[in-house]
């Protein structure tokens, strides 16, 4: 039976709580329990190289979307994400390397660096959506990441769904190590922001049950693969701490096959 707009709203919201929120990741654990500089390295270090490759799964989402109003809006993300980001003075990757050098790693190496293999599955998954999917089932894996610390997910579940400074201001750095989280937080967390806007999108376009069904099983995918590159984050991150990692064993369910009679 098709959604009402509402519902399907609703259904998005339940979904993303489920595989985001219910059962904390490895790496909220250690970031909200356990944080210091050498941990906190680890994870900028793979965001860097995940946030280098996002506008481009934007694009690849826009050349096959055939609706102006939503070509608009990921144009306007991609603009925020590389060319000015209206809410601090250096662009918002660029951001995201400072944070990082402030932790301790080099700068060339930071922009140089391509990711633990973990993050580059992380990517292939993300580009592999991007440009095979039809463009409703690819924007609904790719920005869900988003409405998973939307205003809306923030109001369900609380504080721990916003992109905020206050995760790291415990590590006494700079104004311009942390200026990143700011705009991440006016971009995602704000009203009418990143992490609201596809829920409206996605209940104007995703018309049947067919449709609704797959930008559902597209984003629960895609909140597999992240849940799976975080644990793993999260416990190199205890590992760099010092810190004996969480087991990652049983975090993902095994496949269950139907058994021939």
């Amino acid at each position: 039976m098709t959604r009402s707009g509402d519902q399907f709203r609703e259904a998005i919201l339940d979904l993303l709580q489920e595989l985001r929120w219910d059962t904390p990741t490895i790496l909220e654990d250690y970031l909200r329990n356990h944080l210091t500089r050498e941990g906190a390295l680890v994870y900028g270090l793979e965001h860097c190289v995940f946030a280098a490759n996002f506008p481009r799964w934007l694009a690849n989402i826009t050349g096959n979307c055939p609706h102006l109003e939503v070509r608009k809006y990921l144009i306007e993300n991609m603009y925020v994400e590389e060319v000015k980001d209206p809410t601090i003075p250096t662009g918002h990757y660029e951001s995201l390397v400072d944070f990082a050098e402030e932790l301790g790693a080099e700068r060339n190496f930071i922009l140089g660096y391509g990711g633990a293999p973990v993050t580059k599955m992380r990517i292939a998954y993300c580009e592999w959506v991007s440009r095979t999917k039809p463009w409703l089932e690819a924007f609904a894996a790719i920005a869900g990441n988003e409405v998973a610390r939307g205003k809306a997910m923030i109001e369900r579940v609380g504080e721990r769904a916003r992109t905020s400074r206050r995760t790291f201001e415990s590590l006494g750095l700079s104004e311009k190590a942390l200026a990143h989280w700011d705009s991440a937080e006016v971009a995602d967390g704000g009203e009418g922001g990143h992490g609201d806007a596809p829920l409206d999108f996605l209940a104007t376009y995703a018309v049947t049950q067919e449709q609704q069904d797959a930008c559902l099983a597209a984003m629960r995918e895609r909140q597999e693969v992240n849940r799976i590159w975080s644990d793993q984050v999260g416990a190199w991150a205890f590992e760099a701490t010092g810190l004996a990692a969480p087991s990652i064993d049983k975090r993902q369910p095994r496949p269950r096959p139907v058994l021939a009679a």
